[in-house]
């Protein structure tokens, strides 16, 4: 009789790091669905083994511990060893899971990017479906609850709702921003009805009225 050969703890995970780009975060709990699929077992089975596992791996050099069941991959260079950003793999983390849009950028940090702020923030705001994971401490980024959950048809939609809605408290100083803001529809192609629709539905009357005087302006001007 031939014996069902059993992967270990430590061989699923060591095959899992290797298979992980080096930008992006290993989290333990995506760690342990991975090790739980493998074996046959539920999530909460295997949980403890893969933070052990997690832990030995970190000591023996596989991986480095950004914060409490977050990690990435430990590369060896000529000096010392690569360590990507730690701002830069939460701030992904926060805006995609796998191949699913589930944050945008905002507030000051949004504006600045769009050319409307010339101030750069000492950190980065993000609007998630996670607003509500604790940032660990030292990393610039501070959370904020979108309106309605983020996906990939509404991010950029309510991305702009957000920057219409910050003017007023931010420190703008372009002579035009309305311009800039109706370019920013034009060249995103977003669709004005969708966008109205948003604002009538999750935002505010007062932002919905802003909404369709910039898009009544721009029509106006184009006929």
């Amino acid at each position: 009789l031939l014996l069902r050969y059993k992967k270990s703890y430590r061989e699923i995970l060591t095959r899992y790091i290797q298979e992980h780009k080096v930008e992006e975060l290993i989290v333990t709990n995506q760690v342990g669905q991975y090790t739980a699929e493998e074996l046959g077992k539920g999530a909460a089975d295997v949980k403890k083994a893969v933070n052990v596992t997690m832990e030995r791996l970190e000591k023996d050099g596989y991986v480095i511990r950004l914060a409490k069941g977050v990690y990435c991959k430990k590369i060896k260079m000529l000096f010392g060893f690569y360590m990507p950003n730690k701002d830069d793999l939460f701030y992904k983390q926060l805006l995609q899971d796998k191949d699913k849009i589930i944050g945008y950028e905002t507030g000051v940090s949004a504006l600045n990017r769009f050319w409307l702020v010339s101030q750069v923030p000492k950190k980065i705001c993000v609007a998630s479906n996670l607003y509500q994971k604790r940032v660990p401490e030292g990393i610039q980024l501070e959370l904020r609850k979108p309106p309605i959950a983020v996906n990939s048809k509404d991010y950029r939609y309510l991305q702009m709702l957000d920057m219409i809605q910050d003017l007023d408290q931010a420190p703008v100083d372009v002579t035009h921003p309305v311009d800039i803001l109706k370019n920013a529809v034009k060249t995103l192609t977003l669709d004005t009805d969708t966008l109205i629709l948003l604002a009538r539905k999750y935002i505010s009357n007062k932002i919905l009225i802003r909404t369709i005087d910039i898009i009544l302006e721009e029509r106006y001007e184009t006929t």
